[in-house]
């Protein structure tokens, strides 16, 4: 095979898999913007399945890695982004040929089954109802990471498909040095932290809409080139460059919640929209890592909106749809968008408690994959890792172990990802500050400065490099995170002690 026919083909599986990718995309997002018929329910299981499973065919068929080893063998004549899209193949299809076909097909149709029973699941608080749905999936997990081998951990093979390079080693050691600082904190701002006003009552969900085009103006997402749904788990899709989607839920009595969420969406689809447009021939119009891309979403959500001076500019947007604000002042409203307290949902967690919520799911997941636990087990266990970590027990599973819709589409190894996204950004906004005056673009109500330099240090360059060579770059550093823990710790003193 020559240079030209190994980059062809590789090249018309690309298109293959994108397409695919987009029709499974479309899928999710009627599922769960429109709610579906639950008599369709195998029937569009199978079908988001068989989608799922012609991808991965296409992309670990014998020709591919004859494509590859072609490529590789003349890795000298590849351009930056042909070695950057060889790298990633090659890495995914060394990894997942260990797979049966058949297999990793059933699973993805056992994972859209699974979503909307998680939804009926936790509406209906009942946690029976997703076990045998759990029992499978993990199940399939747990013989996936023996089929991708690892060193020391069985855990390891799964935070490697999200955070590439991330083990058990590394990240026991993160959340231990979070558990060290921030559970002390967390109990000083509650034994004697003096709490702020809070936002009470019930808000008109038409302003909470009506407040949304502001907010994803701020950040700079683009609705021209996506829109807004609503669901029960706000998340991010994108279908491609010019059609990046954005979720939330609107809650009458949660007033921040939309608007946090919707930042966060927004800082997701920012990523998407801004990769270079050549980089989706070359399979590279994507994140290096889940915490890359959470770094963006956190940054915007939190460190940049949760700060006293965009508190500033929400005020009178807040005003315009809501009376109850008239007496607000904006560090009133700064200390309310910022307090630290224990709570059960992770979605609707403080900056400072977001982690402790992470530690739960990490260290259950890691015994999962060990098989030192069982599912059926994992309501006790849950409520027994809040209670030790955050001082709270919840009342039932719905605001428990039922709340996250990551373990029903089969997304272990993904939770980290949150807390090492988040940071990321604290470094990256180290980093910044160097050469981009944030708070004054942000008083500005002008975010371009910000932006350009996220554009240009993280979005543009999808997955041309690995993280950590993203990171070197960006900031001068590998992942520090001193700079995550000194934002808190600075952060919440300053508010409460």
């Amino acid at each position: 095979m020559t240079k030209a026919q190994a980059l062809d083909l590789l090249f018309g599986k690309i298109n293959d898999v994108l397409a695919l990718g987009m029709a499974e995309s479309l899928f999710l997002w009627d599922a769960t913007t429109s709610g579906v018929p639950a008599k369709s329910l195998g029937v569009r299981g199978a079908a988001a399945g068989w989608l799922s499973g012609e991808a991965f065919r296409r992309l670990i068929a014998p020709d591919t890695l004859e494509a590859v080893e072609t490529l590789e063998s003349i890795g000298g004549e590849l351009s930056v982004y042909e070695a950057a899209m060889v790298r990633e193949i090659g890495r995914k299809y060394r990894k997942f040929k260990a797979i049966p076909p058949d297999e990793f097909q059933a699973f993805m149709a056992l994972a859209a089954q699974s979503e909307p029973v998680w939804e009926a699941a936790r509406s209906k608080r009942d946690f029976d109802m997703m076990l045998p749905y759990y029992d499978k999936i993990f199940d399939f997990l747990r013989r996936k990471c023996d089929c991708f081998g690892f060193d020391a951990h069985p855990y390891d093979a799964l935070l490697d498909e999200y955070e590439m390079g991330a083990t058990v080693e590394i990240l026991d050691g993160f959340f231990n040095t979070m558990r060290e600082k921030i559970v002390p904190l967390l109990g000083e701002i509650t034994k004697r932290g003096k709490q702020p006003r809070t936002v009470t009552g019930a808000f008109d969900i038409s302003g909470q809409r009506a407040l949304a085009p502001w907010l994803t103006g701020f950040v700079g997402y683009d609705l021209s080139r996506g829109k807004i749904g609503e669901v029960q788990h706000p998340y991010c899709t994108s279908l491609c460059r010019n059609d990046v989607r954005i979720t939330t839920k609107y809650h009458e009595n949660q007033l921040f919640s939309a608007i946090y969420s919707t930042i966060h969406e927004s800082g997701h689809a920012l990523y998407e929209q801004n990769m270079d447009l050549e980089l989706e021939r070359y399979y590279l119009a994507i994140a290096p890592s889940m915490g890359l891309h959470e770094s963006q979403s956190r940054f915007f959500e939190n460190m940049i909106c949760r700060s006293r001076t965009f508190a500033g500019l929400l005020l009178p947007k807040l005003r315009e749809q809501y009376d109850y604000f008239s007496d607000w002042d904006e560090e009133a409203l700064f200390r309310a968008v910022n307090i630290a307290r224990p709570s059960f949902i992770r979605i609707e967690a403080d900056e400072l408690t977001y982690c402790l919520h992470i530690i739960v799911r990490y260290e259950l997941e890691k015994a999962l994959m060990a098989g030192e636990i069982k599912a059926s087990m994992l309501p006790q266990l849950w409520d027994d890792k809040y209670e030790e970590l955050l001082g709270v027990r919840p009342g039932n599973v719905a605001e428990g172990v039922l709340q996250d819709v990551h373990w029903s589409r089969g997304y272990i190894g993904y939770f980290p990802s949150y807390a090492v996204g988040t940071a990321y950004g604290a470094q990256f906004m180290h980093a910044m500050r160097k050469t981009v005056d944030v708070e004054s673009a942000v008083k500005n109500s002008d975010l371009s400065p910000v932006v350009e330099w996220m554009k240009e240090n993280v979005h543009r360059h999808g997955r041309v490099m690995i993280t950590d060579d993203l990171l070197v770059q960006a900031t001068g550093e590998s992942f520090n995170h001193k700079y995550y823990v000194d934002y808190l710790t600075e952060k919440f003193t300053g508010l409460y002690l």
